[in-house]
């Protein structure tokens, strides 16, 4: 079974990007402490969809957040031709647990930027992954 749950803040603002189709898509990293600062762990997380548009609407750096999903694995060709891998949690669900914190250790007032407010990415065709391929077991 291929499930994932974790805690954890954003490292930096969502990039969020909207394809013709109505299809939107929300990529972010989230830092899950350790026992130790150096335990740190950095995991991308990638939303679809309803999701995508409700991280671009609530969430930037430093918001605290629970996500739930399964772990997959992108893989590409470099430039030098060697073959390339990323491991990410696919979100099936998101928790907005806090908003980021100030300086302080307060939680801001400044509700983050709404999607509608962002202009959306433009992105070609050969760059869209459709999320219904990504949950077909390949055996």
């Amino acid at each position: 079974m291929n499930n994932v749950t974790l805690s954890g803040r954003l490292t930096k603002d969502p990039e969020c990007k909207e394809f013709d189709g109505g299809k939107a898509v929300c990529d972010f990293t989230i830092a899950v402490n350790g026992y130790k600062k150096e335990d740190t762990l950095y995991i991308k997380v990638k939303a679809w969809d309803a999701r995508a548009r409700s991280c671009s609407k609530y969430c930037a750096k430093g918001s605290l957040i629970n996500v739930a999903g399964s772990l997959r694995e992108n893989s590409w060709k470099d430039k030098e031709g060697n073959t390339r891998k990323e491991l990410f949690i696919l979100a099936s669900d998101i928790e907005f647990v806090q908003k980021p914190q100030d300086e302080a250790g307060r939680n801001t007032n400044q509700q983050p930027q709404k999607s509608e407010d962002r202009e959306p990415t433009p992105v070609q065709s050969v760059d869209v992954v459709n999320e219904e391929d990504l949950e077909q077991v390949p055996f």
